[in-house]
């Protein structure tokens, strides 16, 4: 059978420049390959122990999808791939999740994700970054060793507010794991910073280096790449340009810092002006 990684990393980049990583596909260890017509794809699943922090952000079985597709009918390939998916076993455990990231630009396929019942839940963002801050009329400053607290308890709520919407989930070890992360990894590794409103803390955002950043900067053809993994704003401090100033400051501080691009994911059930990137569409089982 012909490999449709060429035609679909064609027509992949004609909607997307900015995008990376789509003329290949490389098993990894634990993957099935599966292969229809016009379509490739590469089958896996995640499980996480629900003590963790990443099974804060994820049901704790996921099976996921990097699929390829290309000739005359992407779309029609696309969903016969799903189909041998779909049919695959997998099991009596509870709660699981079916997950396939895909370009979100690249739209010619994708109402074979929707007929079969999934729905986009987060969209990888990219812009370009200059140096520059625009921070406006607040102050924001770096995190210190002594904001553990604070940046950690704005992560939880971050959390909390995700929860929500029926993928993140708040565990009874998040809060210990949280705060595990943001002294031992944020605070010392990473960038952040918080924002205060007349001297009281009103957000934080925190960003991954490009030596941090490289499981999801090969996305993007723009290296370095940092990732923006955490932006949050109190409830209170809502709708004042906070979200804008910190932003801002961490777009300034990686251009002035050698990076070209700054990758972010968002859940789509908000509006964004998206440059570039992937989506994930999901379904439970």
């Amino acid at each position: 059978m012909d490999d449709p990684t060429k035609g679909h990393a064609t027509r992949v980049y004609a909607a997307d420049p900015l995008l990376a990583g789509q003329d290949e596909l490389i098993v990894k260890r634990g993957e099935e390959l599966l292969e229809v017509p016009d379509a490739i794809g590469l089958a896996a699943v995640d499980r996480l122990h629900p003590d963790t922090l990443p099974a804060c952000w994820s049901p704790l079985v996921v099976h996921r999808l990097r699929a390829r597709a290309a000739g005359p009918d992407p779309e029609a390939a696309l969903g016969a791939l799903l189909d041998r998916w779909l049919a695959l076993p997998r099991g009596g455990e509870p709660g699981q999740a079916l997950s396939v990231l895909w370009p979100s630009r690249d739209t010619t396929p994708v109402r074979a994700l929707a007929v079969r019942g999934f729905a986009p839940i987060t969209s990888l963002a990219v812009r370009g970054v200059r140096p520059g801050t625009g921070v406006g009329e607040f102050a924001v400053r770096p995190a210190r060793a002594d904001d553990v607290e604070v940046v950690a308890g704005m992560y939880e709520r971050l959390v909390a507010y995700d929860a929500q919407w029926g993928w993140v989930t708040m565990r009874a070890s998040t809060r210990e794991r949280l705060r595990e992360s943001v002294e031992a990894e944020v605070l010392p590794l990473n960038w952040c910073w918080v924002a205060e409103v007349d001297g009281r803390a009103a957000g934080c955002v925190i960003v991954e280096p490009p030596g941090r950043s490289g499981w999801i900067s090969h996305a993007v053809n723009e290296a370095p790449a940092a990732y923006l993994g955490v932006m949050y704003v109190e409830s209170w401090a809502r709708g004042r340009g906070v979200g804008a100033a910190l932003t801002g400051v961490a777009h300034g501080e990686a251009g002035a810092r050698g990076c070209r691009s700054c990758c972010c994911t968002m859940p789509c059930r908000t509006r964004s002006r998206r440059r570039s990137g992937h989506g994930e569409a999901t379904g439970r089982s």
